[in-house]
């Protein structure tokens, strides 16, 4: 069917659809004729509107050559849902199969699907790249069940972050897809194409966590870093939030730091207190282009509001200096419930990604074992090797691989 023939078959299904009508006058007298009252009026325009929508998907899965094949798309000032999906899929009425597709990846969609931003990476098919036009139809573009307007309508005016490419949601490493875990998909996404390493020989890192910083993990994902060629420096304090790393939190339960020249600053006495060093602070003095952030454990039981505050104030410090965000998310605990886990990873994710920054599902490489340590972090034999395969399938993902 070439798309030429689009007005000429709307016109005839327009007569066809007419000419099913009552006939509404008298033979003898125009005087006779029946007027249509409002509800049959309104029964006629949601019948042509729906047979139209109808006609949309089927032109499209058969012009090829007009619809957008692209299995993912970035989100640029302007867009909104329903014109992806016009785009993309045929028709603008079919916004909520791309809620649908990308809810995973951005949960804020199902609250409030006007809302997209600048950089976000949307599914445009589903993964298992089903034909365009196969899933149902949806209300009409504009136009919402309730008659008002349709959530998806309005474009993006959002900000791309000023220190990276588009973010780009892509699947798991390797070992994220092997690993079969509790919490269904990963949230993982990263802000530069598969294959792109984030981190380069030539870039300077700034890395900053809480206790598993402080721990194998850190040391572990440190050593991956350093060997890219990369400049690193690295600052665990037990027991931080974000809001340590602003207002100077005195940690009594751990410390640890290795800057650029790999000199180790680490209390004998993992007791001993240490302030919190202040992001802004070393950002001024080390000058990173990468931060890596392993945060996030510490809030489990704030409320969203509170985790969403604390996770955009580093996100904007990296904006305002021109430093690519990394967000490496805390692991898998056996002492937190599954659902307080995929609250704070939920919020967590939604905040890193309306800044652009890269992602990582730290749940799917990180199982907790049954027995043994104290259910949050990871030691002995079991425990080390976790930390271990956490630190290496993190780095991966930073890295593309």
């Amino acid at each position: 069917m070439m798309k030429s023939n689009r007005g000429s078959i709307r016109r005839l299904l327009v007569i066809s659809m007419l000419a099913a009508l009552p006939v509404t006058a008298s033979a003898q007298s125009t005087s006779a004729a029946r007027q249509l009252d409002k509800s049959e009026i309104r029964q006629i325009t949601s019948e042509l509107q729906s047979v139209s929508n109808e006609l949309d998907a089927l032109l499209a899965m058969n012009e090829g050559n007009t619809v957008g094949t692209a299995a993912e798309v970035t989100v640029v000032k302007g867009d909104c849902l329903s014109a992806l999906a016009k785009k993309h899929l045929g028709s603008a009425s079919r916004w909520p199969e791309l809620v649908k597709l990308n809810q995973d990846r951005y949960p804020s969609l199902l609250k409030n699907p006007d809302l997209i931003h600048i950089g976000w990476k949307l599914r445009m098919t589903a993964p298992t790249a089903a034909k365009p036009g196969s899933t149902t139809q949806s209300s009409a573009a504009g136009v919402s069940n309730n008659g008002g307007t349709a959530a998806s309508t309005l474009p993006v005016t959002g900000f791309t972050s000023s220190n990276s490419t588009p973010a780009t949601s892509q699947p798991a490493a390797s070992s994220a897809n092997n690993s079969a875990n509790r919490y269904g998909s990963p949230l993982t996404s990263r802000a530069a194409p598969d294959g792109v390493p984030i981190i380069k020989s030539t870039s300077t890192v700034l890395h900053i966590g809480d206790s598993h910083t402080c721990g194998t993990y850190g040391k572990s994902i440190d050593a991956l870093m350093r060997q890219s060629g990369a400049t690193v420096n690295t600052v665990g304090v037990s027991g931080s939030s974000p809001s340590w790393w602003f207002n100077g939190t005195v940690g009594k339960s751990g410390f640890y730091a290795k800057d650029e020249q790999g000199k180790v600053d680490q209390p004998a006495d993992w007791r001993t207190p240490r302030a919190t060093p202040k992001l802004t602070d070393l950002i001024k003095q080390k000058k990173p282009d990468v931060l890596v952030v392993s945060l996030g454990a510490n809030l489990i039981g704030a409320n969203s509001t509170t985790i969403q505050n604390q996770v955009k104030s580093i996100c904007e410090v990296a904006r305002q200096n021109g430093t690519q965000l990394v967000w490496i998310g805390p692991p898998d605990g056996r002492n937190k419930s599954d659902s307080e886990q995929t609250r704070l990873y939920q919020n967590l994710k939604e905040a890193v990604s309306q800044y652009g920054g890269t992602f990582v599902d730290s749940r799917a490489f990180t199982d907790y074992p049954a027995t043994g340590g104290d259910g949050v972090h990871y030691g002995g034999t079991e425990g080390t090797k976790i930390a271990q395969q956490w630190a290496q399938s993190a780095y991966d993902v930073i890295q593309g691989k």
